[in-house]
């Protein structure tokens, strides 16, 4: 309704300029280089009112009916006219193509567990997510994904308890970890989190696609604390925050472990500053260090990604999740992780 409205006014509002304007002058339309003084003043307000309404009116209409993509944080109209579009939900309440059995139906069976990465924010067609990808490159095999945006340590560990109290049978488990994972348990952050996503902004800036867009692309690229947000996760992997992470992680696996369920991981890198300089190498050793130390089949994509640009990798210059071409790259890399150890026909 509210959007409906602001739409219509800013359609009105050129034409009502237009009136002003030619009421204004009619009588001068034909000796406008004789206007002067206050009336020359007035008359390039009103066309600069005019032009400027225009400006405002294609780009309502532009971001609300044509622009289709993402931000990383899901806070613009925008990014949630496009989960709503795009995000087509299954029986089990996550986004994929079909629908899932609890039982088995005959094939060895793959579960990925993961956040918005496994969900593929921002990846239109969600056969191009790397699982469906890789369901294709292994009809031998069963492949679900249980995956949401924003999930993270508590949520994989709280719906695997749910799936298992269900009746729903796993041969193996593939978590898709994410270096963000551990947020859940970094109270500052969480608090931050509770302010960003609690902002309003105001009637225009949350009912008009075209100044909602402006106002949280300025609110995120000037937000210290959403720029720092990465710092912050560095952070959590030194010190007290890092040993709770390990045990809750051998809890999930001692979880599966006590149920014949076997876990295999998968880590996505950060995607902002790849290369050489990459901040974050030191976390990835420490996990793989550690997946190892407990026995868990582990593959770092860190390894894979490093060569690439990051431009070549992301949805969009708002949205540093992983693009098309970057699932497509996991799905080559996971594919083969998973040919080693679960061959035709078998499991680990």
């Amino acid at each position: 309704m509210e959007e409906n409205l602001l739409l219509a006014i800013f359609a009105i509002l050129p034409v009502v300029l237009a009136s002003v304007f030619y009421l204004y002058f009619k009588n001068d339309l034909y000796s406008l280089n004789s206007v002067r003084g206050f009336k020359l003043i007035a008359g390039n307000i009103i066309v600069f009112l005019f032009l400027l309404s225009l400006v405002v009116l294609f780009g309502e209409i532009y971001y609300r009916f044509f622009y289709d993509t993402t931000d990383s944080w899901e806070l613009t109209k925008v990014s949630r006219k496009w989960y709503k579009k795009h995000y087509v939900l299954n029986n089990y309440g996550v986004r994929d193509s079909i629908d899932y059995n609890p039982e088995f139906q005959g094939k060895y069976r793959v579960t990925f567990i993961g956040d918005s990465f496994t969900a593929g924010h921002g990846i239109n067609n969600v056969e191009d997510r790397f699982v469906n990808r890789i369901r294709r490159m292994r009809p031998d095999i069963e492949i679900h994904a249980f995956a949401m945006n924003g999930w993270d340590t508590y949520f994989y560990m709280l719906n695997l308890e749910k799936l298992i109290s269900s009746g729903y049978r796993f041969n193996t488990v593939v978590l898709v970890y994410n270096l963000n994972d551990i947020a859940d348990i970094m109270d500052k952050w969480k608090s931050i989190l509770e302010r960003i996503y609690s902002l309003k902004a105001g009637f225009l800036f949350e009912n008009s696609y075209f100044f909602n867009i402006l106002y949280y692309r300025y609110y995120i690229s000037h937000n210290r604390e959403i720029s720092d947000y990465f710092d912050f996760v560095t952070e959590a992997y030194e010190g007290p925050l890092w040993e709770k992470q390990k045990e809750r992680l051998i809890m999930l696996k001692a979880m599966l472990d006590s149920r014949g369920i076997n876990l295999m991981v998968v880590t996505f890198p950060f995607f902002n500053g790849l290369g050489q300089d990459y901040k974050y190498r030191k976390i990835h050793n420490q996990l793989d260090v550690f997946w190892k130390s407990i026995g868990v089949l582990h593959l770092d994509l860190l390894q894979i990604y490093e060569k690439y640009n990051t431009k070549d990798l992301i949805v969009n210059s708002h949205d540093v999740h992983p693009n098309v071409k970057a699932h497509s790259i996991a799905a080559e890399a996971i594919g083969q992780f998973l040919e080693k150890y679960i061959p035709k026909g078998g499991g680990i």
